[in-house]
């Protein structure tokens, strides 16, 4: 029986995410796993995540907790970014205040500010106080709360964890320098991100993504996810080649329209058909439509429209149920939980 080997190359950290998960769930009987490891990353510091973390390192089996405490953990409740001027945005990865009566809860914020002077939207976001506290909380009080969050590790750290998961699961570790690729199925490497990701012949390219944190994280992670899922035997596989590529692509350009409203001049200017609908219909109604193969959610989606400048000319008419009164107290005593909860999970 032939044996299908594959070698990734890449940094500590990149062969490590693809190594780990690769050894988990596609290594086995007549298959080889070798992962050439470069020079150290040129990046230092921390490795943000998403919330997709947690999804990905259960169905590994790596118990996140075990990850938490070794790598020096930090809880992310907001992906980070700058626009082209410099001006700091923070996406939160869970809702702005809570939804009512199947109305989201800016759209009743939009209604209040006509009434009278409001706190900024921002202020209504449990996820964005959080992020922004002193102190966070620890991974199981934060476990117990209506938020989600991604991970930050030391990027070192995480990078030599993940190799030695891969190593106990049965892959090799082997100096760059000392690589065949010519005798391997299939080579997997990460390309810059001026690259486009492509599935091809013997070759698998993952293009980096950056400017926002959490995208290298995510690149690497769904672009294995998905070689995983649609696996085949390496020597027969042109259609999973091109299911993979097209997924991969259509992915990405949800990444190029945010990057795209962070910077362009006038977001509603912009000729990126998919960006385009979100930010007119936005700006016409509140409202943020969805696209498939989505990467942010819509809270970092109404996070990056708001930033940037687009209000909606009017609300959800389903905000008009309340009264005038009932608006202004809920929202008060909305804010003030958020102020409260923030200050017992700094206490705790």
């Amino acid at each position: 029986m032939s044996t299908e080997r594959i070698l990734v190359r890449g940094s500590p950290l990149q062969a490590g995410v693809i190594g780990a998960y690769l050894a988990s769930r596609w290594l086995g009987p007549g298959r080889s796993l070798e992962l050439a490891v470069g020079t150290e990353d040129k990046a230092t510091g921390s490795f943000a995540t998403r919330p997709s973390v947690h999804r990905f390192h259960a169905e590994m089996g790596l118990p996140i907790d075990q990850l938490f405490a070794r790598c020096g953990g930090s809880p992310i409740l907001a992906a980070e970014t700058r626009t082209a001027d410099g001006a700091a945005v923070q996406l939160p990865f869970s809702a702005f205040g809570v939804p009512r009566g199947g109305v989201e809860f800016h759209q009743y914020w939009l209604r209040a500010s006509r009434l009278s002077q409001q706190a900024d939207l921002t202020e209504f976001s449990l996820s964005l106080a959080l992020q922004n506290a002193a102190h966070k909380p620890p991974l199981a009080q934060l476990e117990q709360l209506p938020v989600d969050f991604g991970i930050a590790f030391d990027r070192s750290a995480y990078g030599n964890a993940l190799l030695s998961f891969a190593k106990a699961g049965g892959a090799s570790v082997i100096e760059a320098s000392s690589e065949q690729a010519q005798s391997a199925s299939l080579v997997i490497q990460c390309s810059s991100d001026a690259q486009a990701p492509k599935w091809q012949g013997q070759e698998l390219n993952i293009a980096q993504q950056s400017g926002i944190s959490g995208l290298e994280w995510h690149a690497l992670s769904s672009a294995t996810r998905r070689f995983a899922n649609l696996a085949a035997p390496l020597s027969d596989c042109v259609p999973e080649q091109a299911e993979w590529t097209r997924l991969a692509l259509a992915q990405r350009e949800r990444m190029a329209d945010m990057q795209e409203l962070l910077n362009i001049e006038d977001p509603l200017a912009s000729t990126r058909p998919a960006l385009q609908r979100k930010a007119e219909v936005f700006a016409a109604c509140g409202r943020i439509p969805t696209e498939d193969y989505e990467v942010f959610t819509p809270p970092e989606w109404l996070a990056a429209l708001w930033a940037r400048g687009v209000r909606p000319r009017r609300s959800d008419r389903m905000a008009e149920r309340l009264t005038d009164s009932q608006l202004l107290d809920w929202l008060d005593q909305l804010r003030g939980q958020i102020a409260s909860l923030t200050r017992q999970v700094q206490a705790a």
